[in-house]
């Protein structure tokens, strides 16, 4: 999940001039008719879609797309068919810009709900194109909020990606610890990190397994949150230079510092490595994890609920959501819109695997009911714990900030730095933290 975005500065003139534009051409290799590019006529049509997964979700939306295709579940006297377009993970929002300015954009896009106020110049609601009243219940109520921005339904959601906690069964044992009983709160999380740091060769505990900036932020502004600290406020103001946004920053200091749970390291992808490897007790990291390690052989992992802050006063845990939108477009036409939508619906509604193989919260309501979903190798372990603090309302989104980019790497590069100590002190890296954001706002 880390990602080189685009600048937000050159995001915020795309999105000026688009808006100022009014209509433009952004979805090209069409017919003038609607109909797909490369001779296809009226009563065949080729949605060109564009998403960004690997690793364990790389297949199994392969899989929903060949099946899409194959067996045509639409209900529509054409015929659709569905070309999908992989981009790697650290370049998908890049290229989606670029095609977006060019005239070259798709179709059909994956978009993680937190970028659906920023973007809304260049996707159309849709609400445009199919009837949101009549399929609002197929989805669960707080993945229907998620893709709603100002009373708008401007995408359709596909799931919830919270963050998790994630621990090494062997290193428990080694470290005198019962691999069985995860921490449930600081001082069990706290006596475990010792326990791991003082008895074993291994790291403790790493804040994201990737070692980037934006997962640092996913596992502080959590724990933030735990404390009762606000991050941004009524005026997209950063504000999580706070008493419990302070607490969260020294605890990392610390973390790397007196408390020796992990080594000053701002090496990109050193905890994958490390817990892979089985040197590493404990990390946060997203549903998506699960799929990367079941391919990891003789690795015995367990999970946990993060609501683990010192001062805790509240259950909090990040989460986004993908969604799928469709860029807006006047050489799509509004049959092919029509159908679009509607392979929207399918793809977000019709595919328990989404969430049985790839470890995601599925946002339809009937999925999460479904055998299917219910016998995944991953229920018991992970899915069960995550619908439970769903259920409780333990979830937050990052707020849908007008412009800029809320999952860029350069608004959370200070969070990694103050992990590898290159600061001065924790409070030297809030006061840069608050400073870069508001500038990557302001831009």
């Amino acid at each position: 999940m880390t990602s080189d975005r685009i600048s937000t500065s050159t995001r915020r003139r795309f999105i000026t001039a688009a808006g100022a534009a009014g209509s433009i051409a952004l979805a090209g290799c069409l017919g003038g008719d609607g109909s797909s590019g490369g001779g296809g006529g009226s009563d065949s049509y080729t949605i060109n879609f564009w998403e960004p997964f690997s690793g364990g979700e790389g297949p199994v939306m392969e899989d929903i797309v060949a099946k899409f295709n194959e067996e045509q579940p639409l209900d529509v006297d054409e015929e659709v068919t569905i070309n999908r377009q992989r981009t790697p993970w650290d370049q998908y929002y890049n290229n989606l810009y670029t095609t977006l300015t060019g005239g070259r954009g798709p179709d059909m896009a994956i978009m993680h709900a937190a970028y659906l106020r920023a973007w809304n110049n260049v996707i159309d609601p849709i609400g445009d194109y199919i009837e949101t009243g009549d399929i609002e219940g197929d989805y669960l109520g707080n993945h229907w909020d998620l893709v709603n921005v100002e009373g708008e339904t401007r995408a359709l959601p596909m799931d919830l990606h919270p963050l998790g906690g994630y621990y090494n069964k062997d290193l428990f044992e080694s470290a005198g610890l019962d691999p069985e009983s995860p921490p449930t709160n600081w001082e069990e999380f706290q006596t475990a990190g010792n326990a791991i740091a003082e008895q074993t060769d291994s790291a403790a505990f790493s804040q994201s397994p990737y070692n980037d900036g934006f997962g640092s932020w996913r596992t502080y502004s959590s724990l933030t949150k735990q404390q009762g600290g606000t991050l941004f406020d009524s005026d997209w103001n950063p504000s999580f230079n706070n008493e419990a946004g302070q607490n969260t920053a020294e605890l990392f200091w610390d973390m790397t510092g007196d408390m020796g749970w992990s080594p000053q390291t701002t090496e990109a992808d050193w905890g994958i490595n490390a817990f892979s490897n089985g040197n590493l007790g404990m990390t946060m990291n997203g549903t998506w994890y699960v799929a990367s390690l079941s391919d990891v052989e003789d690795l015995n992992w367990g999970f946990f609920k993060p609501n683990v802050a010192p001062n805790h006063s509240q259950d909090a845990v990040w989460a986004d959501g993908h969604s799928i939108v469709l860029p807006r477009s006047q050489s799509r036409g509004e049959r092919k819109s029509e159908l679009t939508a509607q392979a929207a619906h399918w793809m977000t509604t019709e595919n328990p695997e989404w969430g049985a193989r790839a470890g995601h919260l599925p946002a339809a309501a009937d999925i999460r009911d479904s055998e299917v979903f219910q016998n995944s190798p991953f229920y018991d372990k992970t899915l069960s714990k995550y619908l439970e603090m769903a259920e409780n309302d333990v979830y937050f989104y990052h707020p849908k900030v007008p412009n800029g980019d809320p999952n860029s790497q350069d608004w959370y590069q200070w969070l990694l730095d103050l992990w590898g100590h290159n600061y001065e002190s924790p409070q030297a890296a809030l006061e840069d933290g608050v400073s870069t954001i508001s500038n990557g706002l302001e831009e």
